[in-house]
């Protein structure tokens, strides 16, 4: 990726974890109010990166890509959660069974950038650390919800899981921080999928902080209770690569559904790492 291209940081302006990043990126990198206009505001610019806010939620944004002409995006977002628990993650969107209930189409999945999605992942635990949120969990998740229809690379950095952290200003810087280094350097990595362990999927979290892997779309232990070979193989399909590697939590998936999917990857010679 070169920084000749334009990346398009998408913010919902009914958000509060999303404004507040995007007020970060505006004052933290001296982002340029521009004479056009998204949602009744004014679009930002820096380099290569528009800021825009959305007047729609960014899970229902499928023909963004059609409205602004842009290389990627990265959607600045909050992440909910009944536990509430303080996190800081990345993921790529898509639905991965028979239902959209959260935007997007049943059984379709948004094109990743893992190099991308790595190095928000790297940026954000950057940051935590620097900026003393160690309270916060930084984590990749399981692919979920939409948009899925987008014809770019997408992904989600996204600040959890309530109220009381969306409105934290030290958590938005960090992800802030995090959108604005995979916009403009993103990591190096052999693109991967990865598959098994939970929503939020600490295997591939650390394979993506320390080994030679970029790991975008997550395939959970749950895919697995409705297992469908084809999304396993579209998952492949919509990973910037090209893409024949799996990192597969060996421990996260049941003994029969893991040899049922190994089965499957070496069929089609897919380099499988067990982590």
């Amino acid at each position: 990726m070169s920084l000749r291209m334009t990346i398009l940081v998408a913010a919902y302006k009914n958000d509060l974890a999303a404004v507040n990043i995007a007020n970060k990126l505006i004052e933290k990198y001296s982002f340029h109010e521009t004479k056009e206009m998204s949602a009744g505001r004014p679009i930002y610019q820096r380099n290569g990166i528009q800021l825009a806010y959305l007047d729609i939620d960014d899970i229902f944004a499928d023909n963004l890509d059609q409205k602004f002409r842009a290389d990627a995006i990265v959607f600045a977002s909050r992440h909910r959660s009944e536990s509430g628990e303080p996190t800081l993650t990345v993921h790529v969107s898509g639905n991965l069974t028979s239902k959209a209930c959260f935007g997007g189409r049943p059984k379709r999945l948004a094109l990743a950038n893992s190099h991308m999605v790595k190095a928000a992942l790297r940026g954000l635990k950057s940051a935590q650390e620097r900026l003393g949120l160690d309270r916060y969990v930084v984590s990749l998740e399981a692919t979920h919800h939409g948009p899925t229809e987008l014809q770019i690379p997408s992904l989600f950095v996204e600040i959890g899981s309530s109220e009381r952290q969306w409105g934290d200003l030290t958590a938005a810087e960090a992800v802030a921080e995090a959108i604005y280094t995979c916009a403009t350097s993103p990591a190096s990595g052999e693109p991967s999928v990865g598959f098994g362990g939970g929503h939020y999927s600490m295997k591939h979290t650390e394979a993506n902080l320390r080994e030679e892997f970029a790991v975008g779309h997550v395939l959970p232990k749950y895919f697995f209770d409705h297992f469908d070979p084809s999304m396993v193989w579209l998952a492949f399909e919509r990973t910037v690569g090209p893409c024949t590697t799996a990192i597969v939590d060996w421990k996260g998936i049941r003994g029969p559904e893991r040899r049922k999917l190994v089965e499957l990857l070496n069929s089609r010679n897919v380099n499988v790492i067990r982590v």
